[in-house]
Formats: structure tokens, sequence, C-alpha cells
């Protein structure tokens, strides 16, 4: 009796383990987009933000694993300003809302002696 309880967690175990790796690679494979555009409004705190594209309006969540990076640094959502030009590369979860895995902010820049490094003057 003991052999059959012993078998019969074995055996659950592999099917529950096989499962998770399963639904890892599913979320892991999906089809990314990048889009570039001007943001048109950002939420730090509900972690969204907005950009209005050719097409019309986009909303995108934003997951505290996304990478953002404004040149060669990190930066926080906070960071970012309307009308900051981004490109974001995202992907359409099964209920149709837009994740962003990592946003570039191509706006002005500080450089190292404070000045903006995209000022002609």
């Amino acid at each position: 009796m003991f052999k059959y309880k012993a078998m019969l967690i074995v055996l659950l175990t592999a099917v529950f383990t096989a499962g998770t790796a399963y639904c890892q690679e599913k979320a892991g494979s999906q089809k990314m987009d990048i889009i570039t555009a001007a943001v048109s409004s950002v939420d730090p705190v509900g972690g969204t933000i907005e950009l209005e594209t050719n097409d019309g309006h986009m909303s995108f969540s934003i997951p505290d694993s996304a990478k953002i990076t404004q040149g060669n640094k990190s930066i926080g959502l906070m960071d970012i300003e309307e009308q900051d030009p981004v490109t974001i590369r995202y992907y359409s979860s099964s209920s149709d809302e837009n994740v962003a895995v990592s946003i570039v902010d191509n706006g002005l820049q500080d450089d190292v002696d404070g000045s903006l490094a995209n000022d002609a003057g």
C-alpha cells in the first residue's frame, strides 16, 4: 500500500511540474512588437503609460520587471515625461492588455556636467 501511495505522489508531482514548465515557456514565447511614439500620459503609481500614435491611442501596463532606460542609464517610470519620444517593446496578453517589456526614453538626456546633451547652445 505504501508503494502505491509513494508512486502516486511521484506521478502527481511530475504532472504538476511539467504543467508549470509548459506555462512558463508559453509566457516567455509571446509575440513581441515594438512601437515608437510620443507619451501622452504616464502614471508611475498605477504602472501605466499611454502613447499617441499615427493609428490612435495606445495604453501599456508596466510591470516591475520592465527595463526602463534613457541613453545608457536605468531610469524609473516617474522620469518619463509627457511628449517624450519613447520606444516600447511589448506583447499583448491573453486579456488583450499591452504589457511593456522594455521602454527606451529617447527624450533629452543630462550630460555628465549637467547640461543637456541635446542642447544646441
